[in-house]
C-alpha cells in the first residue's frame, strides 16, 4: 500500500524548509537591525547566524532529511564540518560578546587580557576541530594528537624566538606593568605607548617615530614607567653656581625661577639642594614637580632659559668648565669707563638725549641693567618697592587685573618707553603687571635720584606725566570707579 505523501519524511523536512526558512531569515535580519544602534557586536553575531549558520543548517537538513544522502558521501561531511566550526566560532564570539566587550572598569572581566581571551578561543576551535574531525571523518583521534604532537615539537623549535615573544606578551599583560598611553623607558629607548599585542610593544618616540620593541626583550630589561604609581613626575635638574655666590641666595633665585616657569606646580613645592663642591663650581640640584611627563622637554627648556636671565638680574654667575686664573697685578677696567657706558645708554633714550652730562652721570651712578627672558613678569600688580624702568631692547606689556580677576593689557613697551612710575607717585604697592612679551633689557633708577632729577627737568616731568595720564584712562575700561587707580605702571 503507497505510504500518503504528507506522511513521507523527506516531504515533511522539505515543506518545513520551504516555510520557515524564510520567515527565520527575515527574523534574524530583524534582529541584527534592532541591534545595530543599541549593540553592534552582538548585531554582528547575529548577521553571523543569518549569513553562515542558517544557510548551512538549511543545506545539511536539505541533503540528510530531503535528498537522504548517504552519511559516508564526501560532500555531506563537508557540509558537516562546515557547520560545527561555524556554530563553534559563533558561539565562542557570542560568549567573547556577552561577557568582555563593554566591561566595566576593576571588573574580573575587565583584568583578563585581550590576548589570553585570544588564545583560549583557538584553542578551543582547535579542540573543536579535531573532535569534528573524529567524529564526523571518522579519524583515529589517539594518531591525530600524535601527529599533532610532532608537529607542535617541530613548530615550536622552528619558531621559539616567536613562542618566546608571545609568552612574554602573555607575562606582560598579565602583570599589566604598563597600559596604551604611558610613557615607557626600556632600555636606551623612551617613547609612549601607542599598541600592545601578543609579539611585541609599540612605541611612538619624541621624535615621531615608532619603535617595535619585542615582548620578550621588554620581560628582560628593566621597564621604567612615567606614569605610575602617579601621573606626577619629578624631573631633577643639576646646575652650577660660583664659589662667590652664597648657597642660600642661590636656592632663593632657583626657586623663584621654577615658580615662574609655565607647566611646573607650586604645590608641591620645588626644592634645592646643594650637591658637591666642584672644581669650578658649587652644583646644585633642582627637583621639579611636573603634572606629567609628556611636557617635559618643553618645560625643562623655558626653566634652563628662564634661568640665564633670573641669574643676570640677581647678579649669580653660572661659570665655565674651565680654570680661571686670576693675577692680582692686572688693572681692573676702571668705573669712569662703567659710567661712560651708562652715560652713553641713557643719552640714547629719546627721553635723556637733552639732557646735560652732570645730570646724566647722577642718573648713571643709581642705574642698574636687568634681563628679562620671553614670558617673564617683570612685576606682579601689587608688588612693592617697583622703580622706574627704560627699556633698552625687546618688547613688553603693561597688564592690569579688572574687577571680575581677569587681566587686560593697558599698552605695549618698547625701546625708550618707561614703566614702574608707582613709586614717582607715592603708591607703596604697583596697581599694574609688567611681561616680557619678548626677551627685553632694561635700566632701572633709583626712585629718590630720578624724582631728582624730574624737579630738575620739567620738561621730561611734563612727558611722562603726559604718558601716565594716558595710560589712567586706557584703564578705566578696566576698573572703575577711576579713584581704585593709584596711579600707574
Amino acid at each position: 500500500m503507497n505510504t500518503p505523501l504528507l506522511q513521507e519524511n523527506w516531504f515533511i523536512w522539505g515543506i518545513s524548509l520551504v516555510l520557515l526558512f524564510p520567515a527565520v531569515m527575515v527574523l534574524a535580519n530583524e534582529i541584527a537591525l534592532r541591534l545595530r544602534s543599541r549593540s553592534p557586536d552582538l548585531a554582528g553575531i547575529v548577521g553571523e547566524v543569518r549569513n553562515i549558520i542558517l544557510p548551512t543548517l538549511a543545506l545539511l537538513i536539505l541533503l540528510t532529511q530531503v535528498i537522504e544522502l548517504d552519511g559516508d558521501r564526501t560532500s555531506l561531511r563537508i557540509v558537516q564540518t562546515l557547520f560545527w566550526v561555524s556554530l563553534l566560532h559563533v558561539s565562542l564570539g557570542l560568549v567573547n560578546t556577552v561577557l568582555f566587550v563593554g566591561a566595566r572598569p576593576n571588573t574580573w572581566q575587565d583584568s583578563i587580557p585581550k590576548i589570553l581571551r585570544d588564545l583560549i578561543r583557538v584553542v578551543l576551535i582547535l579542540i573543536g576541530i579535531t573532535i569534528v574531525l573524529s567524529v564526523v571523518w571518522k579519524m583515529d583521534l589517539g594518531g591525530l594528537i600524535t601527529a599533532l604532537g610532532v608537529s607542535s615539537i617541530v613548530l615550536g623549535l622552528a619558531l621559539q624566538d616567536t613562542l618566546g615573544n608571545l609568552f612574554s606578551g602573555v607575562a606582560l599583560l598579565f602583570e599589566r606593568p604598563f597600559e596604551v598611553g604611558d610613557w615607557l623607558e626600556a632600555g636606551d629607548n623612551i617613547g609612549k605607548v601607542v599598541e600592545i599585542n601578543w609579539r611585541s610593544v609599540h612605541l611612538v618616540t619624541r621624535e615621531r617615530e615608532l619603535l617595535i620593541v619585542p615582548s620578550s626583550i621588554l620581560a628582560r630589561d628593566v621597564i621604567r614607567n612615567y606614569r605610575r604609581p602617579l601621573k606626577l613626575h619629578i624631573e631633577p635638574v643639576m646646575i652650577g653656581f660660583s664659589y662667590d655666590d652664597p648657597p642660600n641666595k642661590v636656592k632663593r633665585v632657583l626657586i623663584e625661577a621654577a615658580l615662574e616657569t609655565n607647566g611646573i606646580l607650586n604645590n608641591p613645592t620645588p626644592e634645592v639642594q646643594t650637591i658637591s663642591y666642584d672644581d669650578f663650581a658649587i652644583t646644585y640640584k633642582v627637583r621639579l614637580y611636573l603634572p606629567n611627563y609628556e611636557n617635559l622637554p618643553k618645560v625643562r627648556d623655558e626653566f634652563m632659559t628662564r634661568i640665564w636671565y633670573t641669574a643676570r638680574r640677581n647678579h649669580l654667575n653660572i661659570p665655565f668648565p674651565i680654570r680661571t686664573l686670576y693675577h692680582h697685578d692686572v688693572t681692573p677696567t676702571s668705573s669712569d669707563e662703567v659710567l661712560d657706558n651708562l652715560v652713553n645708554y641713557l643719552r640714547s633714550l629719546p627721553s635723556f638725549v637733552a639732557v646735560s652730562q652732570d645730570i646724566l652721570e647722577d642718573v648713571a651712578r643709581s642705574t642698574t641693567f636687568k634681563h628679562f627672558g620671553r614670558g617673564e613678569v617683570i612685576f606682579h600688580q601689587g608688588a612693592c618697592g617697583v622703580q622706574p624702568h627704560f627699556v633698552l631692547a625687546g618688547c613688553g606689556a603693561i597688564l592690569c587685573r579688572a574687577d571680575d580677576g581677569v587681566e587686560h593689557e593697558v599698552t605695549k613697551l618698547r625701546r625708550g618707553d618707561f614703566f614702574g612710575a608707582d613709586a614717582l607717585l607715592g603708591n607703596q604697592q604697583s596697581v599694574t603687571s609688567v611681561v616680557a612679551l619678548d626677551d627685553l633689557e632694561a635700566i632701572a633708577i633709583a626712585t629718590d635720584t630720578f624724582q631728582e632729577i624730574l624737579d630738575k627737568i620739567p620738561r621730561l616731568a611734563r612727558e611722562l606725566g603726559a604718558i601716565i595720564s594716558a595710560r589712567r584712562q586706557a584703564m578705566q575700561h578696566f576698573q572703575k570707579p577711576l579713584d581704585r587707580v593709584m596711579g600707574n605702571g
